[in-house]
C-alpha cells in the first residue's frame, strides 16, 4: 500500500516530537557543549588578561620612576666620574 506525502510528513513530525513510546521529547541543553559560548568566554578572558598586563606595566613604570627619584635624592647623578 502506497503512502502519500502527507502521511510521510505526519510520520516525520511524530518522529521529531515524540519518542518510540509516544512520550514528548524534551530538549536537554546540558547534553550538548556550546562551542560558541566557550569561545566567547576564552576571548573575553584573553581581553581581560591583556588589559590587566597593560595596567601592571603602567604600575611598574610608575614604581620604577619613584624608586629612581628616591635614589637620585640620596645620591644625585654626577658627570660620571667621582669628584674629590
Amino acid at each position: 500500500m502506497a503512502t502519500s506525502y502527507a502521511d510521510s510528513a505526519q510520520a516525520r513530525e511524530w518522529d521529531r516530537r515524540y519518542d518510540a513510546w509516544g512520550r514528548e521529547k524534551k530538549a536537554r541543553p546540558d547534553e550538548f557543549h556550546d562551542y560558541e559560548a566557550a569561545e566567547q568566554i576564552r576571548t573575553q578572558a584573553l581581553i581581560d588578561r591583556d588589559a590587566r598586563l597593560l595596567e601592571e606595566r603602567k604600575s611598574l613604570k610608575r614604581r620604577i620612576g619613584l624608586a629612581m627619584m628616591k635614589m637620585e635624592m640620596v645620591c644625585p647623578p654626577g658627570g660620571g666620574a667621582h669628584e674629590r
